[in-house]
């Protein structure tokens, strides 16, 4: 029934009710409203402009006019109309959610992205369930290299709208931003709320990745597979997934095979590439290796953000710094590029920097591996340098012997800094060489809080009751390298002298884990310490690191920070191959880039019982 032929009685009843939704006790201008934005959902922009600016007149000061005629101006990409309009509605209305979106979608036009990103996130904040905004929110942040913070953000989406559609984007900016511990619930409950659709599906298989559910990652593709047609162009996507599983298991045979699949999507065979050139590592094929990186580099136009960084990686991890350095810089978006260059690092710019501000990436590791090298950047003396990164990082550098000063990251906007002046921290790697990291290696520069270090060894050593004080870490939940690079707690407590008092180091709820493991080695003590919250605390857990005896740990945060901090006696297992990070080398025992940590290097991939033996003879 149409608004022309309702009875008199059900049209007053109408305007009321429009009157209430709308805020506008004009019964007639409240239906006008309504029919503007019936003919906005019915795609009749003319019609909806026409009407919205009819209320707009009669009542200037209700958002809905303003609304309408902001989305009829964003249809026609009419940016500057569209932002006037918008703004004039969170002038009456600041915090509403429609316009908060609508003005970012003008900036979007407008090419002013920051402010852009800003607006959809105080959008989604307010209730905004636009998923046509939330598709270009999660791409704007992951041109930033920011899809991490972007999934945080859609997940409250998905968690108010409850769509699989919401949670499958959700998903996807987790996984973009390689926070797989918590892309894989959300490609979970999209599959849960549609089993069917393929995208759903497909992303199932990317749980059971990040799951380092290998085998059923393989049974399910096997049988995604059989129900698709030849043609179909999703079928490289599972074939490359498929790949990745055959690889974390070793099966390397297998997986190269893949390279023998038709692909159609150039990206998914670029990626297949990088598979294989990582099978080629992890069989220590080096010249392969370099083959297959090079071969993915050169297949799709810009080469692509992973394998700029993965051949960058590969190169340093053979040694070779200026090789590696300018392909290494093609790891960050070109947003981010246009936003702080990698010309800023070269060494004349930096002679004549008066301040210069590091920007964080990557994970805090990577952070603690790459900040000392900012000791070897040709800056002149005096020169006033800021770490700029996550907050709980502050005690940690405003201690540390570098003489570098801290930012949080909301911060440096109120600052003044010039684009010239900052420049991301893995940038400095350019800086190093082999020879310069033998002569003086980057270890040592942190600092921990005396008095908590004294604290909490005095817990430690009553509790030991002369016995040694280890701590440990063994698990990497990383989808690809993580099952190479982890062992069982099990396997590692072999390892550990008697009577010792084994302190977990492993981040996550680890309860279950160490009770089972405890029974296969009474005469160990094992402790979880509920006073140090790693993830939140990384002051604490620098001094809890510095608390013990000896650290044994896989290659994670854990070995990074007592590099940091040159912890006397610590231990890592360095797998063989691709999962070995390019910081510690292909050789040799003492590491290279700190200088105080002792690695113990697999022979053979997968086998864990010689760098175990190493430690047990300790």
């Amino acid at each position: 029934m149409t608004q022309t032929t309702l009875s008199r009685k059900d049209r007053r009843a109408r305007a009321a009710k429009a009157s209430k939704y709308y805020g506008i006790a004009d019964g007639a201008a409240a239906l006008t409203m309504h029919e503007a934005y019936e003919a906005l959902a019915a795609a009749d922009g003319p019609k909806a402009a026409r009407l919205a600016h009819d209320v707009s007149q009669t009542h200037p000061a209700n958002r809905h006019p303003w609304l309408v005629l902001g989305t009829v101006a964003l249809d026609r990409r009419e940016a500057e109309a569209a932002a006037q309009f918008f703004d004039r509605a969170l002038l009456i209305a600041p915090t509403d959610a429609m316009g908060l979106a609508g003005l970012g979608k003008a900036r979007v036009l407008k090419a002013d992205i920051f402010a852009a990103i800003d607006l959809f996130a105080q959008a989604i904040e307010r209730g905004s369930e636009d998923v046509p905004m939330a598709r270009l929110y999660a791409d704007l942040m992951g041109r930033l290299d920011r899809s991490t913070t972007a999934g945080r953000n859609l997940r409250k989406m998905a968690q108010r709208m409850k769509t699989a559609e919401m949670w499958l984007i959700t998903a996807d900016a987790f996984a973009s931003g390689e926070s797989n511990a918590e892309a894989a619930p959300a490609y979970e409950e999209a599959a849960r709320l549609a089993p069917q659709p393929l995208s759903n599906r497909i992303g199932l298989l990317k749980a059971k990745l990040f799951r380092q559910d290998y085998q059923g990652l393989i049974a399910g593709a096997d049988a995604l597979l059989s129900e698709l047609e030849e043609r179909n162009a999703h079928r490289d996507e599972i074939v490359t997934l498929r790949m990745a599983a055959l690889r974390a298991l070793g099966d390397i045979p297998r997986a190269l095979e893949t390279l023998s699949h038709r692909f159609q999507d150039p990206d998914q065979f670029q990626r297949a590439l990088g598979f294989s050139a990582n099978c080629h590592l992890d069989r220590e094929a080096f010249h392969e290796a370099h083959i297959a990186f090079r071969e993915a580099l050169h297949l799709v136009d810009g080469g692509g953000l992973w394998v700029k960084r993965a051949y960058g990686t590969f190169l340093m991890g053979q040694g070779d710094f200026a090789g590696g350095a300018p392909y290494y810089a093609g790891r960050q978006p070109e947003a981010n590029r246009r936003r702080i260059p990698y010309e800023n690092s070269e060494p004349d710019r930096l002679t004549a920097r008066e301040r210069l501000f590091l920007v964080d990436e990557q994970g805090i590791g990577d952070q603690l591996a790459l900040l000392p090298i900012i000791d070897r950047a040709p800056l002149p003396p005096g020169a006033k340098v800021t770490f700029v990164g996550e907050a709980r990082m502050k005690p940690l550098i405003e201690r540390c012997g570098l003489g570098v000063d801290f930012a949080e990251t909301t911060e440096v906007d109120k600052m003044n800094v010039a684009p010239e002046e900052m420049i991301f921290v893995g940038d400095l790697v350019r800086y190093l060489s082999v020879e310069a990291l033998a002569e003086q290696p980057l270890g040592g520069y942190l600092r921990a809080d005396a008095a908590r270090v004294e604290a909490i060894r005095a817990r430690y050593r009553e509790m030991a009751q002369g016995g040694p004080v280890v701590g440990i870490a063994w698990h990497s939940n990383d989808p690809i390298t993580g099952a190479h690079r982890s062992l069982a707690l099990e396997t590692l407590l072999a390892a550990l002298p008697e009577g010792a008092l084994v302190v977990n180091l492993q981040y996550g709820d680890r309860e279950a884990e160490l009770a089972q493991a405890a029974r296969t080695r009474p005469d160990l003590t094992l402790f979880d310490d509920p006073e140090i919250d790693q993830l939140a605390d990384l002051d604490g857990f620098a001094a809890q690191i510095m608390a013990l005896d000896r650290v044994v740990s896989i290659d994670n945060t854990t070995a990074h920070v007592c590099g940091a901090l040159g912890h006397p006696d610590s231990h890592v297992l360095i797998p063989k191959g691709a999962a070995c990070m390019w910081y510690w080398g292909r050789h040799g025992s003492p590491d290279r880039w700190y200088g105080n940590l002792q690695l113990h290097r697999q022979t053979q991939l997968g086998d864990w019982s010689g760098p175990l033996s190493e430690i047990a003879a300790l």
